[in-house]
C-alpha cells in the first residue's frame, strides 16, 4: 500500500515520470542506445498530444551497462528515489530477471521491449510484468524449425549463460531432438568471458553439421573471431540468435588480410521487422526523421512499450502499477477499434471509445501472462558488413 500511495505522489509532482532501463554500454550497447531513442519518440509523440492525464510524461534514462549489480543499482534509483509510475527495460533477460522482485515487489510495472527469456512467461511477478517481445518458446522453436528445413541432423550449440541464452537453448535442443535431431556439445560461456580458444575447440571437435549459437555482439564477436582463427567458421555452417544482429557486428568480428569482413556471409534468425506492416512503415519514417538513421531491432517493440503503458494510464486516468497492468489489455486487446496512431489512440480514448491499439512491432495483444506473440526471418551479414531481411520462417 505504502509503494502504491509513492506512485501516485509521482504523478502529482507535475509530471508523469516513466522510468527507460536500457543497456546503453557493455555487451548489449549496440541495441540501448537506439531503443530508448524509440522510446524517446513514443514520449515526445504523447507529449505534443496533450501528455497524460493533463500532464507532461518525463522519462528517466539508466544505463545498466548490461550488468546485473548496475541494473539492479539504477532500479533502486528509479524506484525509491525517482518514484517512477512503469519502467520501461532492461534490454537483457538476465538484467531484467535480477531487478524484477525489485520493480514488481515495490507496486511498479515493468515492461520490456526485448526480453525474450523463456523463465518470465510463469515468473510470479503480481501480474506487474509485460514484454512487446515475444518469447524464445516461440524462437528457439523457429530456429530448430530452420535447421530442420535445412537438412541438418546434428548441431552443437554455445550459448551465453544468462536466462537468455539458456532458455533458448533448452528450446532449440527440445525441438530439434524432437524430430530425430542430435545435440552432439552444449557449451555455456560466462558473459564476463573474453578468451573463448578452449570452447571454440571443444565444440568443433564434436564435428557437427552445424553450431547454433546464443550470444550479444561484444562477446560473440570475440568467438565468432575466435572461430576463423581456428578455422572453424567457414568450415563449419553456423547459425545466430538475433541477440547478434547488431549493425557493427561484422566491424566487431573484423576483417580478413584482404580486407573482407571476416562476417559476411554468416546467417541468423530475428523477429520480422515488417510484422508490423503500414504501423511499421510509419514509424520508420519517423524515426528515419527524428535521428537520420534506420531503427534497428526492437526499437518498435520500444516504441510500442511505452506506447501501451501511456495508453493504459489515459484509460485508468491513475499513473499507479496496478492501475497500468489491469488496462493494459483494455487498450492492447480486442475488442475494440483498431488504432496505430499514437495521437488518435490518446483521442479516442479521451472521447471514451474502446480500442484495440495496433502494435507498430506487429500483434501485440497479451495473454494472461503478460507475452505477446511473434514471427521470424532469418537474417544475413552482406559483403558490406549491413544485415539483410530475408525469408520468413514458419514456426
Amino acid at each position: 500500500m505504502e509503494q502504491k500511495e509513492d506512485s501516485e505522489v509521482a504523478a502529482a509532482e507535475g509530471a508523469i515520470k516513466i522510468g527507460v532501463l536500457q543497456s546503453l554500454t557493455g555487451d548489449l550497447g549496440s541495441y540501448g542506445g537506439p531503443m530508448s531513442d524509440a522510446i524517446k519518440l513514443a514520449a515526445k509523440e504523447i507529449n505534443a498530444n496533450g501528455g497524460l492525464l493533463g500532464k507532461q510524461v518525463v522519462l528517466l534514462v539508466e544505463d545498466d551497462q548490461t550488468n546485473n549489480v548496475a541494473a539492479v543499482d539504477a532500479v533502486n534509483k528509479l524506484v525509491k528515489v525517482d518514484r517512477v509510475a512503469a519502467i520501461v527495460g532492461a534490454t537483457g533477460s538476465g538484467q531484467s530477471m535480477s531487478v524484477i522482485d525489485i520493480i514488481t515487489k515495490s507496486g511498479v510495472l515493468q515492461i520490456s521491449s526485448s526480453n525474450t527469456g523463456t523463465d518470465f512467461t510463469n515468473y510470479p511477478d503480481d501480474d506487474l510484468y509485460f514484454r512487446t517481445a515475444s518469447s524464445d518458446s516461440l524462437q528457439g522453436a523457429a530456429m530448430a524449425k530452420l535447421a530442420q528445413t535445412r537438412g541438418y541432423k546434428t548441431a552443437s550449440t554455445i550459448v551465453i549463460n544468462n536466462p537468455y541464452g539458456v532458455g533458448f537453448e533448452d528450446v532449440f535442443i527440445q525441438a530439434f531432438e524432437a524430430d530425430s535431431g542430435r545435440v552432439l556439445e552444449k557449451i555455456r560461456y560466462d558473459p564476463s568471458q573474453t578468451v573463448f580458444d578452449s570452447e571454440v575447440e571443444k565444440i568443433a571437435a564434436s564435428n557437427p553439421e552445424f553450431i547454433m549459437m546464443v550470444s550479444y555482439p561484444e562477446t560473440g564477436s570475440l568467438i565468432l573471431r575466435t572461430a576463423y582463427q581456428k578455422g572453424i567458421l567457414k568450415s563449419i555452417p553456423w547459425l545466430l540468435s538475433e541477440g547478434l544482429q547488431a549493425d557493427n557486428l561484422a566491424s566487431l568480428v573484423g576483417n580478413d588480410t584482404s580486407g573482407n569482413y571476416i562476417a559476411a556471409g554468416l546467417e541468423g534468425l530475428a523477429p520480422d521487422l515488417a510484422a508490423g506492416g503500414a504501423a511499421y512503415d510509419a514509424f520508420r519514417e519517423k524515426y528515419l526523421a527524428e535521428y537520420g538513421r534506420e531503427p534497428g531491432i526492437y526499437c518498435s517493440n520500444s516504441y510500442d512499450a511505452l506506447a501501451v503503458v501511456a495508453l493504459a494510464i489515459e484509460q485508468g486516468k491513475n499513473a499507479t502499477g496496478r492501475s497500468i497492468s489491469d488496462n493494459i489489455p483494455l487498450v492492447a486487446n480486442p475488442p475494440g477499434e483498431e488504432v496505430s496512431d499514437l495521437g488518435e489512440a490518446l483521442r479516442l480514448i479521451r472521447e471514451g471509445q474502446d480500442i484495440n491499439y495496433q502494435g507498430t512491432s506487429g500483434d501485440i495483444a497479451f495473454d494472461e501472462n503478460g507475452d505477446v506473440s511473434g514471427s521470424f526471418i532469418i537474417w544475413t551479414v552482406a559483403e558490406n558488413g549491413s544485415i539483410v531481411q530475408g525469408e520468413k520462417v514458419a514456426v
